[in-house]
């Protein structure tokens, strides 16, 4: 039986931010960098799945105030160590109704989350939800350059998918954003830094 996505976060929790250091994962750099000319101090930013912080952390450097919202309660307690974030709420991202009114946020963000699900129609439409009107949709995907469609990790037992740039356009033309850059990165599957993957960060708008 294939473990869940939260217990493999659960049992990362511990290691996540050294192994973004040692895969060189920069993701949310990547996010961070699309996003800066768009963001004002003193304004707010939702990280969809915040784990450790890791992804949002130079939002609040820059002056934003992070909410955050994750599966997985251990990531989150890590998170909260560090002191930075508003708030931080634990959920089911695609179960549950994220917990925020309408139109709370000029930002949202999710970095390193997409790719661990097939079907993204939930997140985005939440995003267009608590994005307000103009505010920001940045995140990241795994991209096939074989056009692959998934394969299962080796490691963690979990599926995990790829999204090709006509599905997120589609997706976010169908919920409200306008995509106003994006850019590829790569990032090593292992430690051992032999194997990359291709990664794709966006930059939407919501309207």
């Amino acid at each position: 039986m294939k473990p869940s996505i939260i217990e493999v976060h659960d049992k990362s929790a511990d290691v996540y931010d050294n192994m973004s250091v040692l895969t060189e994962y920069h993701g949310h750099e990547v996010l961070f960098g699309l996003a800066y000319e768009y963001l004002s101090q003193g304004s707010s930013v939702l990280d969809v799945g915040i784990g450790t912080g890791l992804s949002s952390y130079l939002f609040y450097k820059a002056g934003l105030k992070v909410y955050g919202i994750d599966g997985s309660k251990k990531m989150l307690d890590i998170c909260n160590k560090k002191e930075f974030a508003t708030e931080l709420k634990l959920c089911d991202l695609v179960v549950d109704r994220w917990p925020y009114e309408d139109a709370k946020f000029e930002n949202t963000v999710a970095c390193g989350v997409f790719h661990f699900f097939e079907k993204l129609d939930r997140f985005f439409e939440e995003a267009n939800r608590v994005t307000k009107i103009g505010g920001t949709f940045s995140f990241t995907v795994m991209v096939s350059e074989e056009g692959l469609l998934s394969y299962t990790d080796a490691g963690s037992g979990l599926s995990i998918y790829y999204h090709n740039d006509f599905q997120i356009i589609e997706l976010l033309n169908k919920c409200g954003f306008e995509i106003l850059k994006y850019v590829t990165f790569f990032v090593y599957k292992a430690p051992d830094k032999i194997e990359k993957s291709m990664f794709r960060g966006y930059l939407a708008k919501r309207v």
